[in-house]
């Protein structure tokens, strides 16, 4: 069954191939905006069975019977239609910057270029020199897009893109003095994995700090190189992008780059229709010709009427209209969790003894956290029970000495017919359960969804963990229907976590967005196995802000009083 990934990529195919074939703009946009609404929503193989799929923003009749194709086969008539005409390796040419549909369609009827191994071979061999409207420099910078498309071939996961970004970051402070440098795009907006690395930066000597930027030594190669942007590209594939301009346009700027494309058509759709026309460069009124710029983002939205979009809601959703009714919620800040419920210690598989993760704890100010090392289902670094014991005495000893209160947790397996891997009488000493499944992935989806719902219903799992179960680059995930486990989440009073830790990002934001449509509570937990690693709670902060979450759907974000008290309530 395709992901909604996979559709969405499918929509965008017929989208371009539309524009190729010379179809309307609105025909096309149609497709893109359809696409963007598939990638937020819930899983379509449910919505199609349901038919609910046309309930969906921008998806209408003829649309929904693509997607339901789609879903049901794999491909829809619309897209065989198209590829009778182009190959499906022709989208490759429109990741080589320069060239557009446009251009991709005359290769093709011209040269029979019909994918990057053809572009690169045509190159190589000379056959587009002297081509009208193709000279030396189009043709070189052609060369140079081949190799920052095969950077994009693969996406970089968040927390190394954050990495590389605070590496550059730290470089570029070192150059021509800067007023203000951040990321932008998908960074910005805590997507799970990012294309590239887009930066911001305002500067009076932008032609200084371009110059600066292109002799990292970690660049493998200068990609473009003006006097307001450049672009490199590391070893490893990852670009990226800079653009300096003046201090006072650093507002419009910044809105313009963080994106993301569906949240920028949709502005731009809203200040036309106030008259207005709204780039990097400013806000033009139309009437007049007038040009209002935006020292700070805020100033973008304000001007069109409408309250801040945090970057983290800017997906093309409903953030536009929730904006306009002043009717966005205040999402929950790092400044709001009051703990982390989920690390480890050398008590199971962590790399930092127990009362070094303590310290770290009350070094971030925290009021509580808990302490949950593995059962004994995670092999021979599970604890058996005379160990959870033990480890219980030592925590209490160990309180006395700390500011932060310490919840005596465990991360215990859901055992393949649903049973945790510890029995109640022990379950009920610890001050907190994380639940997670850490085995038997390959069950049909029934069997698995019935698993996690049976660990929901015991009292005294507070937590499921890692709820999906993937890592980027491993594991997809295993199959269950997400809303029946939503919805019994929500009904038994489970807390559904957010894992910041760095190859999970589990639950995902959109996913998070779903659950919480349902009434479920979310925890926002680090997953650390070593002291350096408790700042994975910042990603899983970034998730919860991408599905709009409040402090007030997050249970540690609840002093402490208030946690003890709901555990209690479901235990009971």
């Amino acid at each position: 069954m395709p992901t909604n990934a996979e559709i969405a990529s499918r929509l965008i195919e017929i989208r371009m191939l539309m524009e190729m074939a010379g179809e309307s703009f609105y025909k096309y946009m149609a497709y893109e905006k359809a696409a963007a609404s598939v990638e937020n929503a819930p899983p379509l193989a449910d919505l199609v069975a349901m038919g609910e799929h046309l309930a969906l923003p921008g998806i209408g009749k003829s649309i929904g019977t693509v997607i339901e194709q789609l879903v049901k086969t794999g491909t829809a008539e619309a897209l065989d239609v198209l590829h009778r005409r182009f190959p499906p390796t022709i989208l490759e040419l429109l990741g080589v910057a320069g060239i557009g549909t446009k251009s991709a369609a005359m290769l093709f009827e011209g040269f029979g270029i019909a994918s990057l191994d053809d572009l690169e071979r045509a190159l190589r061999e000379g056959t587009l020199e002297g081509v009208p409207r193709l000279g030396p420099k189009t043709l070189e910078n052609w060369r140079r897009s081949l190799l920052a498309y095969k950077a994009h071939l693969t996406r970089t996961p968040l927390a190394r893109a954050r990495t590389t970004a605070r590496e550059i970051m730290t470089f570029l402070a070192q150059g021509p003095p800067l007023h203000r440098l951040i990321p932008a795009g998908s960074l910005r907006r805590h997507e799970e994995t990012v294309g590239d690395i887009d930066l911001v930066c305002t500067a009076d000597d932008p032609e200084g700090v371009i110059a600066y930027f292109t002799s990292w030594e970690r660049a493998e190669a200068v990609l473009a190189e003006g006097p307001t942007k450049a672009s490199i590209w590391l070893a490893g594939g990852l670009q990226i992008d800079l653009r300096v301009l003046p201090d006072h346009l650093y507002g419009n700027l910044l809105q313009h780059f963080t994106g993301s494309r569906e949240h920028n058509i949709k502005l731009r759709e809203h200040a036309v229709r106030k008259g207005l026309r709204v780039s990097e460069n400013g806000i033009v009124d139309l009437a007049s010709g007038a040009v209002a710029t935006a020292a700070e983002e805020a100033g973008v939205y304000e001007r069109l009427g409408m309250d801040f979009i945090p970057p983290e809601l800017r997906s093309g959703l409903d953030e536009i209209d929730l904006a306009r009714k002043h009717a966005l919620p205040k999402l929950v800040e790092i400044a709001d969790l009051r703990g982390d419920f989920h690390m480890h210690t050398t008590w199971s598989d962590g790399r930092d003894a127990l009362e070094a993760m303590i310290e770290a704890a009350e070094a971030r100010g925290y009021e509580y956290h808990a302490i949950s090392d593995h059962s004994m289902g995670r092999g021979h670094f599970g604890l058996d029970p005379d160990r959870v014991r033990e480890q219980r005495r030592e925590i209490e000893n160990l309180r006395e000495k700390h500011r932060v209160f310490t919840l005596h947790a465990s991360e215990v397996d859901i055992l393949e017919n649903g049973d945790m891997d510890y029995d109640d009488e022990l379950l009920a000493q610890f001050d907190l359960v994380i639940a997670s499944v850490h085995s038997a992935f390959d069950q049909p989806r029934d069997v698995m969804t019935k698993r996690i719902i049976r660990a929901c219903e015991n009292p005294y799992v507070t937590i499921i963990g890692h709820p999906t179960g993937r890592r980027f680059g491993e594991f997809e995930g295993y199959e269950f229907d997400y809303d029946a486990v939503f919805a019994a989440a929500a009904r038994t009073g489970t807390v559904l976590e957010i894992d910041g830790q760095a190859p999970r990002l589990d639950l995902s934001g959109a996913l998070a967005r779903r659950a919480a449509s349902f009434g479920a509570i979310f925890s926002l937990d680090s997953d650390a196995h070593r002291v350096e690693r408790l700042d994975g709670v910042e990603l899983a902060l970034g998730q919860a802000r991408r599905a709009g979450l409040t402090k007030d759907q997050v249970l540690n974000a609840k002093p402490l009083p208030e946690l003890l008290e709901f555990i209690k309530r479901k235990r009971s």
